[in-house]
């Protein structure tokens, strides 16, 4: 092909006009030149112009032949073909606005389930080159950070393959002037790694974060000057305070920049001002846990900086013992992908999948109709040449025409459900356990090109077989007005019926799940008080003495006790020895007035007093850790021996303990004396938290001791006004929530899963109910001359109606049983995993009643569809129908 043929078939392309005029001339002269040819041999102009004609045939199929060699037929039949089916459409509106609407809502659907994806997996963080840039980590390393900051500044000082780098400590939560913030601390180098500029200010310098005395400033993300300041212009400059010291705000960063994390913090600030972030780190600062990220030099391939990073890992001084390779892990923004993330993903996509088949098989069955009712117009077009490939094009052209115009309403329906989703989360959410601000997720163009090909395909893939089955057809019998029996699309039809019933079967019990789930966490007792109890997030020690008397001196609250670790968090472990080899425990450390604040009884003995602190050699255990350590005995008056148990970490969440560090030092080896035995009870089922486990006891002065109290009246109002007043005393406090929205967050997700659940099943069991009504009722249509006759013969109308009934039985009753036992199987299955091992005192998978009632509802929703058009089919005139015939 030169540029010659290409200039022509561009010419055909985009100058039509003019090349099919061309065209035309160019073969009228062939045949006026062979008339003048004739015409000179002796001929007359009549009989000339005829024998040419003659002799060069048929004009328009040599025009075919020409257009044929340009190379644009299929471009030409394409643009036939989409200008027959807009035709098509205008004839049967309503029939193409059903079908783009029908896939539209499960494309909706399962949009809504990419875009989250997306957003996390797809969407690399906007930074210039961010392909270069790792984070060097150590695999399966335990809690805490992998490395430290004097590990970092030794790793910049002895390795040669990052152009810069920089540690990092992520989601700092604390309040900024009395603002909820989350902070990510890092060194000097963050700005230089991901090369980016504020579009305010200036981001942080290398004397920021000085050691020896750095600069109290912070950066604010786009997502925190709009959070938190209303995007303030003149936010450069103000000061906010952080742990009681000002901190200047210095820049703003531009939008779409994350940091290198799935979603940005609030703001940037210097890892050495971490003391005034982690009050509890002061002191201990070369040991908080930190993560580093670097950007590789030129020409360092990834596997070579590796082999020189675990080379000098394993020289350092401090490296015995160590098992642990050095990895690189690229950092782009993004969740990592993994058989985790699969297996979170691949669920949701399954269950919002189920819908857009649904609407599938709906527009199937309706393109069935649609080609019994064409078949005449089919028979014709094959009666006058065209080929069966070239009609199931045609039809197909349709499909995804429809297609494209189902993609945009399917972009619209995702938006609309993920912004009313998030509205309704953040309505119903618990708002007093954290300042959460769920934004709604941006969708891109790998979201548009994911609607439109998810569209073509699932359209092209369900209408292949209507098309095919629309073109089995007879054109002499057709052209007389009689529909072929082989074109009756009976099997296929039943079998789309069934894969409606089969997916509106499991959504349904899904949610008849998580529905019967929902009201029994309703009705779940923890075994302590919850209703008016409130959960003080007050540590830092060198504000607690000033809050304590504001707090037991307001009148709202009638009882402060103490624990430590904080209520929520995981408590450590101890070994107990009682003489029979040693056990790892649970243990805490209360106040004395914990027990009665809570409301959990001693059954035996007594309480910790007043008197009794962190080194007095008493304890208090529950009923089944008395049973643990002394089977066959009172627990009151037993002694045992306590010591940590180093193998697992412990110690504060920043800090990098890991497994013989220093963890609790306030609990030495001491034999302690069994006071009293506490009531075992559940706890909150959603948290690691166990409820169960060994006392020991504290004052509320103690450091590091988080605070419980009892308040009378509103204990939401109570919470805001003790908020508010303690807030005076130290700023940078943490929240303050109340025991019942912790007990209600199992109740909201239960329920949160519940209404995506019942949306879907609803939605599901809509399209069937829909689709299965039009289905009988285009049969009872196409079936009217029978039943008339039927009626004639003397058939009842109730005999008619129940034959109508019978064209759906089949395929209902075989997609609720395939539907019942795949939601068991799944159920059985879940139960046999870990996951689903603790899932299951919470979610009651195998309930029977959801089951029964789940499938009861979709058998009454189907006989109502199928009851309407069988009823009209009994009411036929059997002598108006013969007459018509």
């Amino acid at each position: 092909m030169n540029l010659r043929d290409l200039k022509l078939r561009a010419r055909s392309l985009f100058l039509r006009n003019r090349a099919e005029r061309e065209l035309r001339e160019e073969l009228e002269f062939h045949i006026e030149r062979e008339t003048r040819k004739l015409i000179d041999e002796g001929m007359s102009p009549e009989d000339a112009r005829m024998r040419a004609r003659a002799r060069f045939g048929s004009i328009t199929v040599a025009a075919d032949e020409c257009r044929d060699e340009r190379g644009t037929a299929f471009i030409d039949n394409t643009i036939g073909d989409l200008q027959y089916a807009l035709r098509t459409f205008k004839r049967a509106p309503l029939s193409a606005f059903t079908i783009v609407a029908t896939v539209a809502i499960g494309l909706g659907v399962v949009g809504v389930v990419f875009t989250v994806m997306n957003v996390l997996i797809f969407r690399t963080d906007t930074v210039p080159d961010v392909n270069e840039i790792y984070a060097v980590e150590r695999p399966q390393q335990a809690n805490g950070g992998q490395f430290t900051r004097p590990t970092f500044e030794a790793l910049r000082s002895d390795t040669n393959v990052f152009t810069d780098a920089y540690a990092k400590l992520n989601d700092v939560d604390l309040r900024v002037d009395g603002r909820m913030m989350s902070i990510n601390l890092v060194s000097a180098g963050f700005f230089q790694v991901v090369n980016m500029s504020p579009v305010l200010g200036r981001a942080l310098a290398a004397a920021d974060d000085d050691r020896a005395g750095g600069q109290p400033v912070l950066v604010l993300s786009n997502l925190g000057w709009e959070r938190q300041f209303k995007r303030d212009p003149n936010v450069v400059g103000r000061t906010v305070l952080v742990s009681g010291a000002p901190y200047e705000i210095v820049g703003v960063m531009p939008p779409g920049f994350r940091g290198l994390e799935v979603m940005a913090p609030d703001g940037w600030a210097p890892l050495a001002r971490i003391g005034d972030f982690l009050p509890e780190a002061r002191g201990n600062e070369d040991k908080v846990g930190v993560e580093i990220v670097g950007r590789l030099k030129p020409g360092v391939s990834m596997e070579s900086a590796r082999a020189q990073l675990a080379a000098w890992d394993a020289n350092r001084s401090d490296a015995a013992d160590r098992t642990m390779s050095i990895q690189l892990t690229p950092q782009r923004g993004t969740v990592p992908p993994s058989l985790e993330v699969a297996a979170m993903f691949t669920p949701l996509f399954f269950a919002f999948g189920l819908i857009l088949l649904i609407g599938c098989a709906n527009v199937a069955n309706l393109l069935l109709a649609r080609g019994v009712a064409r078949q005449k117009e089919i028979g014709i077009r094959l009666s006058i040449g065209a080929s069966r490939a070239r009609i199931v094009r045609q039809l197909l052209t349709e499909s995804v025409l429809l297609a494209l115009a189902a993609a945009g309403g399917g972009y619209l329906v995702s938006r609309v459900a993920l912004e009313q989703g998030v509205s309704w989360m953040m309505r119903t959410m618990p708002m007093d356990l954290g300042d959460i601000n769920v934004g709604v997720p941006a969708a891109d163009w790998r979201v548009a090109v994911f609607l439109v090909l998810s569209a073509i395909a699932a359209t092209a893939f369900f209408a292949l077989m209507p098309a095919l089955q629309a073109t089995r057809v007879e054109p002499v019998r057709t052209l007389r007005g009689e529909l072929v029996k082989d074109a009756k699309p009976g099997r296929a039809r039943n079998i789309l019926i069934g894969v409606q019933v089969f997916a509106s079967a499991l959504l349904l019990i899904c949610s008849a799940i998580f529905l019967r789930s929902s009201l029994s966490s309703a009705q779940f007792n923890p075994g302590f008080r919850t209703a008016d109890t409130l959960l003080i997030d007050a540590l830092n020690d060198n504000t607690k003495a000033a809050m304590m008397p504001a707090l037991t001196g307001d009148p709202v609250v009638t009882a402060v006790a103490g624990v430590r670790p904080p209520f929520l968090a995981m408590a450590p472990r101890a070994f107990a020895d009682a003489g029979a080899g040693k056990v790892s425990l649970p243990y805490k450390y209360v106040s004395a007035s914990y027990f009665e604040l809570l409301g959990i009884p001693i059954v035996r003995g007594r309480a910790f007093t007043a008197a009794e602190g962190d080194q007095h050699p008493v304890a208090i255990v529950s009923e089944s850790i008395a049973r643990t350590l002394w089977p066959n005995r009172d627990a009151i008056g037993e002694t045992f021996r306590i010591e940590r148990d180093l193998t697992v970490p412990q110690g504060s969440a920043f800090l990098n303990m890991e497994p013989g560090a220093e963890g609790d030092t306030s609990l030495t080896p001491r034999t302690l004396t069994v006071v009293g035995v506490s009531k075992s009870i559940p706890g909150f089922r959603i948290t690691d938290v166990k409820a169960d486990g060994i006392f020991l006891p504290t004052t509320l002065d103690a450091p590091k001791t988080g605070l419980l109290a009892r308040v009378q009246g509103d204990a939401d109002l109570a919470r805001q006004g003790l908020l508010e007043r303690l807030t005076l005393i130290d700023p940078n406090m943490g929240m303050i929530s109340t025991l019942r929205s912790v007990a209600r967050m199992e109740g909201f997700l239960l329920s949160l899963a519940f209404g995506v659940s019942m949306a879907l099943g609803a939605l599901a069991l809509l399209l069937t109910v829909s689709g299965l009504f039009s289905v009988l009722s285009y049969l009872v249509e196409q079936r009217t001359r029978e039943i008339g006759v039927r009626i004639a013969l003397g058939a009842s109308a109730q005999k008619v109606t129940h034959l109508m009934l019978r064209q759906t039985t089949t395929p209902v009753v075989l997609g609720l049983l395939g539907g019942a036992a795949l939601a068991a199987s799944l159920a059985t299955f879940m139960l046999t995993t870990e996951v689903g091992g603790m899932l299951s005192s919470i979610v009651h998978v195998t309930d029977p009643v959801a089951y029964v009632s789940s499938l009861a509802v979709i058998v009454a929703a189907c006989l109502l569809a199928a009851w309407i058009p069988a009823s009209r089919a009994a009411k036929v005139d059997p002598m108006k129908t013969l007459r018509q015939e």
